[in-house]
């Protein structure tokens, strides 16, 4: 009876911890920036998820291509959660800097591509501390075969 009331406090605690949002998500990274000329690959099993900052300066390199979308153009939806409108985001894909399109005041929109995204955020000043970018992907029909 004590091994059955242990497996039900333990399976209780889990239960718990899960709600409670202490077991990360894949798709929430941190990152500390990357040397410059290098790119942060987001993970390609996410379409959504958030990229925590920690002391933005430089430019972010942002790739994208999440497997889910890989048949479709895809844009890319960037925004900033902590400090609204604290980036700049170019959609630097084709190797050329393209503006991004507002969304709303915290959220711009890569043009659509396939097989991959590349953005660039750069913070509009110097930041302290910590900022957190939310991305998702939006798709539109199916690449051509």
């Amino acid at each position: 009876m004590a091994a059955l009331a242990r497996i039900s406090l333990i399976l209780l605690l889990i239960i718990a911890t899960a709600k409670s949002g202490f077991i990360p998500s894949p798709c929430d990274e941190m990152t500390y920036g990357v040397p410059a000329g290098q790119v942060y690959n987001v993970n390609p099993s996410c379409t959504n998820g958030s990229i925590s900052w920690s002391y933005p300066m430089d430019i972010l390199r942002l790739f994208f291509a999440p497997a889910d979308v890989k048949d479709y153009k895809f844009a890319v939806c960037i925004e900033s959660y902590v400090n609204e409108s604290s980036f700049d985001v170019l959609d630097v894909t084709k190797g050329d800097k393209q503006p991004c399109r507002r969304i709303s005041d915290t959220e711009v929109c890569t043009g659509y591509h396939i097989n991959g995204v590349i953005a660039d955020v750069e913070p509009k000043g110097p930041m302290r501390y910590m900022d957190e970018i939310r991305y998702r992907a939006v798709t539109t029909e199916p690449k051509p075969q």
